[in-house]
């Protein structure tokens, strides 16, 4: 069993960032309330963000936005490239692809976002590579789409050969995680069409078929 010490680690860590209204304003909208388990450690603390100010307390919410599994190095990643309460691009993409997987797998758990009238109306493909590109072009995180038995799954680093390639900023990651969790919060019918009308016009910047890329490299040979 872990220590109190033990237990209170994640949550010291993340108290000591100075919250300047950068950082509030960059996880605004990502989420209300999230819980955080620590695989290492098995500390589990809740993530509120409430009247301007980012609330880190010890243990799980009763309620949750999402359920986010971290590893301890995430959590202190995090805290070193928030703890002067300034996010650069290079730290804003940090934070961004800390988040990036777990956030995107809860996400889609959403029933909505595996219902077939909702992703024939956004013309979503059933294997996608999505890319998270640092300022330099060279930090890359990355993970794949597949849907299959009626959900989504999500997995860390590329896999199989997909219908569509996302290659994002860390500013585009947030910015599509809080267009779909604007939806998610509505939770109605017209909050869903916006989002899937949004999604479909917004994409076309952000990723390409492998068709369009299969016929861009045909071009160039």
């Amino acid at each position: 069993m872990n220590s109190e010490s033990d237990h209170s680690r994640a949550v010291d860590l993340w108290r000591q960032v100075v919250q300047t209204d950068e950082i509030v304003e960059f996880f605004t909208d990502v989420f209300d309330v999230i819980g955080i388990t620590v695989e290492e450690t098995g500390e589990e603390l809740t993530v509120r963000i409430d009247g301007g100010r980012i609330l880190i307390e010890p243990g799980l919410p009763d309620e949750s936005d999402f359920l986010v599994p971290l590893k301890m190095e995430n959590v202190t990643n995090m805290a070193a490239h928030a703890e002067d309460g300034s996010l650069g691009d290079f730290e804003a993409w940090r934070i961004a692809s800390v988040l990036f997987t777990p956030l995107t797998r809860e996400t889609l758990k959403n029933p909505v976002m595996s219902n077939g009238i909702l992703r024939r109306l956004s013309r979503v493909e059933d294997l996608i590579h999505v890319r998270l590109v640092g300022p330099d072009l060279e930090q890359v995180a990355s993970h794949t789409l597949a849907f299959a038995a009626g959900q989504w799954l999500v997995m860390e680093g590329l896999h199989g050969q997909p219908k569509r390639i996302f290659t994002l900023t860390g500013e585009q990651c947030v910015t599509y995680q809080r267009q779909v969790f604007r939806a998610i919060r509505a939770d109605n019918f017209i909050g869903w069409v916006r989002f899937s009308r949004w999604y479909a016009k917004w994409r076309s910047g952000v990723s390409a078929s492998k068709r369009s890329i299969a016929r861009h490299e045909h071009a160039r040979a």
